[in-house]
C-alpha cells in the first residue's frame, strides 16, 4: 500500500511539473505602458490604440483600455516602445506618435511597475513623400548595382492643389541609421526631441519657381543623373521627360558621376537649386538607410534659413543645421535590413517608425494606400486593382496591407489616398521593383 501511495505521489508531482513547465507566461515579466497626450490637446487617453514593443527581433502587440493602459508579457531584454493615434476634428486630422528606446526589461522587474509613452500632435500633410528610391540598380550583365539613378516621388494626398514654393529638400544627421549617433543622451533619448528641431546635413535643396502638384497627382524629382539612363543599364530609370524635376547645381554639388548634365527635355526651371553649407562635391543621402525630409521655412527664404540658421557640430563630421520640427512637412526614416545597429534619427513628431531597406537589388520605399479613404472616393468603384504583389516579406522586409496596387489602380484612372500616420512601420513598405522602372 505504502509504495501505491509513492507511486501515486511521484505521478501527482510529475504532472504537476510537467503542467508548470508547460506555463507560457513562465519567464515573463508583466510590462505596462500608460500613454500620455500633450498638455493642451483637444484629446486624451482612449481604448484600442495599439502598442508596440519590439525587442529586434520580435513585436508584442497590445492595445490600450479606456484609461490608456497597454499591458504585456515579456522576455528579459531590451525594448523600444512605440504608438500611434489618429483623430480628427473639424476637417482636419491630429496625429499623435511616441517612441521610447532602451526600456529594459529585467528579471527583478515588477509587475506594478509603469513605463509612460508620452505621445507628441501632429496635422497630416498634404504633400507626401510617395516613394524614395536610392539604393541601386542591378546591372544587366550582373557586376553589381548603378546607384547614380536615384530620385523621390512628392504626392498631393488630398482633393485641393498643393503649393510647393520654397519647399525644401534635407538629410538628417548622421547619414545611415547604423552609425555612430552622439546626438542619443545617457537616457536612451535624441537631444533634440524635446528642443523642437531637426538636424539638416550638409545642404538643401528647393524649387526655383513656383510649383503645383494638382490633386492626387504627384512629381518626378531626379536626385542625381537626370538622364535616360536605361541606355546603358535596361533595368534603370529613364528621366528624359519635360515635367520632371532634378536636382542640379553644379557651383555647390559638382560630383561628376552623381550629377551628369540634365537631359535637354528637362527645362532650367525645373533644376533644383542647393544651398551648401558642409563638405563634399556631392549631396548625401543615404543608399543604404536614408533619412530624408522635407520643411517649408516659416518667415525666412531657403537661402536666408541656410545662410542664418544655427549649426550643430555635435557629430563632428556632420555640419548641419537646426530646422525647426514645426517647419517640417514630411519625412521618412529607413534602416538597414538585418543590421542591429539601427537608431532613430527623426523624431515621433515627424516619424515615430522606420521602414526597412535593401541596397542594390532595384528595391524602393513606398508608401501604403489608405484602403477606406481611397475606396470611399466617389468614382473610384472599378477602377481600384487589388492583389498587390509587389511586396517584400520572402526577404523580411514588408508588403502594403491595403492589397491594393496603388501604380495599376492610377492608371486605371482611380485616384488613390495613401496613409498619413508620421509613423514609417505603418505608413510604407519595401518594394521589390521602383515604380518608374519600366523594365
Amino acid at each position: 500500500m505504502k509504495k501505491v501511495l509513492y507511486l501515486m505521489l511521484c505521478v501527482t508531482v510529475l504532472a504537476y511539473s510537467c503542467k508548470k513547465n508547460d506555463d507560457p507566461n513562465a519567464g515573463l515579466r508583466e510590462v505596462k505602458v500608460q500613454l500620455a497626450y500633450p498638455a493642451g490637446s483637444s484629446f486624451g487617453v482612449a481604448a484600442n490604440v495599439v502598442v508596440k514593443a519590439n525587442s529586434g527581433t520580435v513585436v508584442y502587440e497590445d492595445s490600450t483600455d479606456a484609461n490608456g493602459l497597454a499591458s504585456f508579457k515579456l522576455p528579459v531584454g531590451i525594448y523600444e516602445l512605440s504608438a500611434t493615434d489618429n483623430r480628427s476634428e473639424g476637417g482636419t486630422s491630429y496625429l499623435y506618435n511616441g517612441v521610447k528606446s532602451g526600456v529594459t526589461v529585467t528579471g527583478s522587474w515588477i509587475s506594478t511597475d509603469v513605463v509612460t509613452l508620452t505621445l507628441t500632435e501632429s496635422k497630416a500633410s498634404q504633400v507626401v513623400i510617395k516613394e524614395v528610391f536610392v539604393g541601386g540598380t542591378p546591372k544587366d550583365d550582373g557586376s553589381g548595382a548603378f546607384i547614380y539613378d536615384r530620385y523621390v516621388l512628392l504626392y498631393n494626398n488630398s482633393a485641393t492643389p498643393a503649393n510647393l514654393d520654397d519647399l525644401c529638400f534635407a538629410t538628417v544627421a548622421p547619414y545611415n541609421a547604423n552609425a555612430s549617433n552622439a546626438y542619443y543622451g545617457t537616457d536612451g533619448e535624441l537631444t533634440y526631441k524635446t528642443q523642437g528641431w531637426v538636424p539638416a546635413a550638409q545642404g538643401i535643396w528647393y524649387f526655383q519657381t513656383a510649383v503645383t502638384i494638382e490633386p492626387y497627382k504627384q512629381i518626378v524629382v531626379a536626385l542625381t543623373n537626370a538622364v535616360n539612363n536605361t541606355t546603358t543599364y535596361s533595368k534603370s530609370i529613364n528621366f528624359d521627360n519635360p515635367n520632371y524635376y532634378c536636382m542640379y547645381d553644379i557651383d555647390d554639388f559638382s560630383h561628376a558621376a552623381t550629377y551628369a548634365s540634365p537631359a535637354a527635355s528637362i527645362p532650367t526651371s525645373h533644376y533644383l537649386k542647393s544651398e551648401k553649407y558642409g563638405t563634399g562635391t556631392a549631396w548625401t543621402l543615404s543608399t543604404t538607410s536614408p533619412g530624408l525630409f522635407i520643411f517649408s521655412p516659416q518667415g525666412t527664404t531657403p537661402a536666408a534659413f541656410a545662410a542664418n540658421a544655427t549649426l550643430t557640430d555635435v557629430l563632428g563630421a556632420y555640419t548641419s543645421k537646426k530646422v525647426p520640427v514645426e517647419w517640417v512637412v514630411d519625412g521618412v526614416d529607413a534602416y538597414l535590413l538585418n543590421n542591429t545597429g539601427n537608431k532613430k534619427r527623426l523624431t515621433p513628431t515627424i516619424d515615430a517608425g522606420y521602414v526597412y531597406h535593401l541596397n542594390n537589388q532595384g528595391y524602393s520605399i513606398y508608401r501604403n494606400v489608405d484602403k477606406a479613404a481611397t475606396e470611399a472616393i466617389p468614382g473610384n468603384a472599378g477602377k481600384i486593382v487589388y492583389n498587390y504583389q509587389l511586396g517584400t516579406v520572402s526577404i523580411g522586409g514588408t508588403t502594403d496591407p491595403s492589397g491594393i496596387d496603388a501604380e495599376a489602380s492610377i492608371k486605371n484612372g482611380a485616384k488613390v489616398v495613401y496613409k498619413d500616420s508620421n509613423n514609417s512601420t505603418n505608413d510604407f513598405h519595401m518594394r521589390s521593383k521602383a515604380s518608374l522602372r519600366t523594365n
